[in-house]
């Protein structure tokens, strides 16, 4: 099939904007893949979102000329949204870095020196250098490396080995503990392990969808394009979004709720009383799969030991819990009445009462979406539990087209950061370094097993520096 340039890149556009748009352009959904003259095509992931397409980047004399989805992959089946699209533009943008900067004084390194550009030869024989020294001076707790959730699953494995069995420190950690952490002890606190159930093929099966906290229509378009085609395929199928501001998400929306800030626990724990409320608990599943403990409150804000919130808290930093009976749990939910949340919310009763009922609704299959609106909330792990609370009430958990469903920011927090493990306190496959078990299974293969400085503490440590 002979594609010329010009149709192509029209072709891919209109697809672009249909889906950056929210919307499913069927004639163009199935991206048409041509074979420009003289362009090379070949595979690649898009590290852009958390979603995890797969792309075709065309490169042409060396330069990389056009980008389009995969029809392979299935994440995105072959669209491609307006983020990347612009991969090319990306690689030749006037303030990307081409050559390593090295703050030089007087044609040396030089620690308070100005950034200059040096060869590759140049920036490792420095860092040869300077790791050299370091772990001859302070040994492996000196050095650090810190990662990120796009790192490809080789990439992290590759710096896992380097600083954890060859420089025998696991001082090393992502810029996922920043954006994960609160769905990361969510898991853990609820299931016992990390990383969410489902899958994207939900999304087809779904009726309907609850975004909380979540532009997807900005921040995972290729995800919202599915939604979008499901919901516009079938009127019977509900969008509900609440947010502490309107965005794009909401231009779909069944039901759009704006609610006042930290009020989203409120919400929730309204949900869950009007579920019991209302003889909607699923109570086979729940008596065989849940059981309910109370965690303490008044636990402080993470913040320093001496922040005069920290110290006024009763139970700072405690994960602590203790059994709870069915009873006790019905009880205390039962305070947060219709009422109540729509006054501590700012929510409309008929709004509220609209979203409950999609949950509480047998014959409803619901998919609940968050990313940062929970992950960074001030609670974020109570905002994680709290909806988790909602599904396992329900019995809407794995199963096709129900479940919490926990977005990403980056398309390998999980496969990179969390299962390779490129945080200090973890190790590959989903083990811990506090686990006696799982040390020596990784010792054997030669890896360090002590705990290392959370890249936090890596911050601390230069603060206190910087301080004296």
């Amino acid at each position: 099939m002979k594609l010329s340039r010009r149709s192509f890149m029209k072709a891919n556009a209109v697809a672009a904007a249909a889906a950056a748009a929210g919307l499913s352009a069927p004639g163009v959904a199935r991206a048409v893949v041509g074979k420009p003259d003289a362009i090379k095509w070949d595979k690649a992931p898009c590290r852009f979102c958390g979603t995890g397409c797969g792309v075709l980047v065309g490169t042409q004399n060396g330069r990389v000329v056009a980008s389009q989805g995969d029809p392979e992959a299935p994440v995105n089946r072959g669209l491609n949204c307006i983020k990347g699209y612009f991969l090319p533009k990306i690689m030749y943008g006037k303030d990307r870095l081409t050559q390593p900067l090295l703050r030089m004084k007087d044609g040396q390194y030089h620690k308070e020196g100005e950034f200059q550009p040096v060869s590759w030869e140049t920036a490792f024989d420095v860092m040869e250098e300077k790791f050299k020294a370091t772990l001859k001076d302070k040994g492996p707790e000196g050095i650090g490396m810190f990662g990120s959730g796009q790192w490809t699953v080789w990439e992290g494995y590759a710096a896992a080995k380097l600083f954890k069995a060859g420089f025998r420190s696991n001082n090393i950690d992502p810029n996922a503990r920043h954006c994960m952490a609160s769905a990361v002890v969510g898991f853990m606190r609820t299931f016992g392990m990390d990383e969410p159930m489902g899958c994207y093929d939900d999304i087809e099966q779904a009726d309907a969808f609850v975004l909380w906290g979540s532009n997807m229509a900005e921040m995972h378009p290729v995800l919202w394009s599915r939604i979008a085609n499901r919901r516009l395929s079938d009127e019977n199928v509900n969008v509900a979004v609440l947010s502490t501001f309107q965005h794009r998400s909401f231009e779909l929306a069944d039901n759009g709720m704006v609610f006042t800030p930290q009020s989203d626990l409120v919400i929730l724990n309204y949900i869950a009383n009007y579920i019991i409320q209302n003889n909607a608990v699923n109570e086979s599943f729940f008596k065989q799969h849940v059981n309910l403990r109370r965690g303490v409150t008044d636990i402080g804000y993470g913040l320093r030991p001496t922040h005069p919130l920290e110290k006024a808290a009763k139970n700072p930093g405690s994960d602590a819990s203790e059994p709870m009976s069915f009873d006790e749990y019905k009880a205390f939910v039962a305070e947060y009445t219709l009422e109540k949340t729509a006054a501590m919310s700012g929510v409309p009763k008929d709004q509220l009462e609209a979203l409950a009922k999609l949950y509480a609704d047998p014959n409803k299959k619901v998919i609940s979406y968050w990313t940062m609106g929970f992950n960074q909330h001030a609670r974020g792990v109570w905002a994680n539990n709290l909806v988790y609370n909602l599904h396992l009430l329900t019995g809407k958990i794995s199963q096709p087209g129900c479940g919490p469903f926990s977005l990403t920011g980056q398309p390998s927090a999980c496969g990179t950061a969390r299962e390779v493990g490129t945080f200090a306190h973890r190790l590959p496959a989903d083990m811990v370094v506090t686990n006696e078990k799982h040390r020596q299974i990784v010792e054997k293969n030669v890896a360090s097993c002590r705990p290392g400085l959370s890249q936090p503490k890596w911050v601390c440590t230069q603060w206190r520096r910087t301080e004296r």
